[in-house]
């Protein structure tokens, strides 16, 4: 299974790193998922690590690195049958970046670059951001762009139609040059391309000494390999690799609210977001969450969210793409581009020292230690006719059959000194 695992976006990492202080971040996340009816499932282990060095006045260092560490099982066949087989799969990603920060009275210039590897893709990246505070320091606005030079490894099926498309085994080699390099092989594997363009643009407005306000544009177009090389889609007696468009653009648009309560030490949050994209997926969430002070060392939040999605235009249900074809050239059998809905609950615990006659541990000025868990509910919903299906399933989930997903565990630790 290949890893589609979003990377670092530069735009992103740039964003608050810039700080007139040397400072380390080091933390570990658990995603464990586990399919409806046992049918696979999916657990990602995700260490990483941050260094950043306060070279003088105005230029900052940043050096990370982090890796996905999975293993897991998915089903080999999308198709309404819900016996289909489990197919194991285990990768590991790696990836570096390192960012330089420029900072100015009132504005902030940062430059980032990411290389990150795996068994059968590739990730170069370059971006930066641009943040001016306006006359006042009441608003600030931020310009983020990047761009992704991306590789994917795939079955070479350059002489087959794509209702023949052969779909990638773990046993296909993908080959490298030195590790880092895409090397085709003919007749077996060659690597596609996939070039990433995303641009961002922000305001956040202080509305009063207690409340800020932010509004975010994003947009982003995707050109090139965007297929899952082994999930193949059952279609009448054939089951070929799946077969979706290489061109994708896709834009959201996102408000966030926070307010400070100075008399309960606390702070409430409020976001919501729109997205649509020219596969025709309309999406949106909403975000609620509650931030208090136990004295001045212990902060605890809690979050919920809930979020829905339409189905992309090609999108079936298993049971009609096996009963009465495709919608068109293209097909999928993608969670992701399925219509569904879905709730998160979390919390997340920090415990902040602060330094006092003596650094804390014998070298931090300020240390932060969080735990965060979140558990993710999934609502798998029907892309086409429920009366019709006589399967009365699709693949392997059952429609309107609310569980808990995944669940997420964080332990993080920030120092600065």
């Amino acid at each position: 299974m290949r890893l589609q695992l979003t990377a670092t976006a530069l735009l992103l990492i740039s964003s608050g790193r810039a700080l007139a202080e040397d400072r380390s971040e080091v933390s570990t996340s658990l995603f464990a998922e586990q399919r409806d009816g046992g049918k696979g499932g999916l657990l990602v282990v995700h260490p990483q690590a941050l260094l950043g060095f306060d070279l003088g006045s105005v230029l900052a260092l940043d050096l990370s690195y982090a890796a996905d560490i999975v293993s897991g099982a998915t089903s080999t066949v999308y198709q309404a049958d819900a016996i289909s087989s489990a197919t194991k799969f285990s990768d590991v990603r790696q990836e570096g970046s390192i960012g330089i920060g420029l900072a100015g009275k009132r504005s902030k210039l940062e430059l980032g670059a990411t290389f990150g590897t795996e068994r059968d893709y590739l990730t170069r990246q370059l971006g930066g951001t641009a943040t001016i505070d306006l006359p006042g320091r009441n608003t600030s606005v931020a310009i983020a762009y990047s761009h992704s030079f991306d590789a994917v490894c795939d079955r070479d099926n350059s002489a087959a139609k794509p209702i023949e498309a052969k779909a990638l085994t773990g046993a296909d080699a993908c080959a490298k040059k030195s590790g880092v390099v895409a090397k085709d092989t003919p007749g077996t594997t060659l690597w596609q391309d996939l070039a990433i363009d995303t641009a961002q643009v922000t305001v956040t407005q202080n509305v009063s000494p207690t409340m800020n306000a932010q509004v975010a544009l994003y947009g982003q177009i995707l050109e090139g390999f965007q297929s899952n090389p082994y999930r193949r889609v059952r279609i009448g007696a054939n089951s070929p690799q799946e077969h979706i468009p290489d061109t994708r653009a896709r834009w959201s648009i996102s408000a966030r609210l926070n307010r400070f309560l100075p008399k309960l030490h606390a702070a409430v949050h409020a976001s919501a977001r729109f997205y649509n994209d020219t596969w025709e997926v309309v999406a949106g969430d909403l975000e609620l969450g509650y931030s208090q002070y136990v004295g001045n060392n212990l902060l605890l939040k809690f979050y919920v969210r809930a979020y829905q999605q339409g189905a992309a235009s090609f999108f079936k249900d298993a049971f009609f793409y096996q009963t009465a074809s495709t919608a068109g050239e293209y097909f999928t059998g993608d969670r992701e581009l399925a219509p569904l809905r879905n709730g998160m609950l979390g919390a997340k615990l920090t415990l902040i020292t602060v330094a006092g006659d003596k650094p804390v541990w014998g070298l931090f000025d300020k240390l932060s230690i969080n735990v965060k868990g979140e558990a993710i509910l999934l609502d798998l919903l029907p892309a086409d006719d429920v009366a019709s299906n006589t399967a009365g399933i699709d693949g392997q989930f059952i429609y309107g059959n609310k569980f808990v997903d995944a669940v997420v565990l964080q332990l993080g630790l920030l120092g600065t000194y």
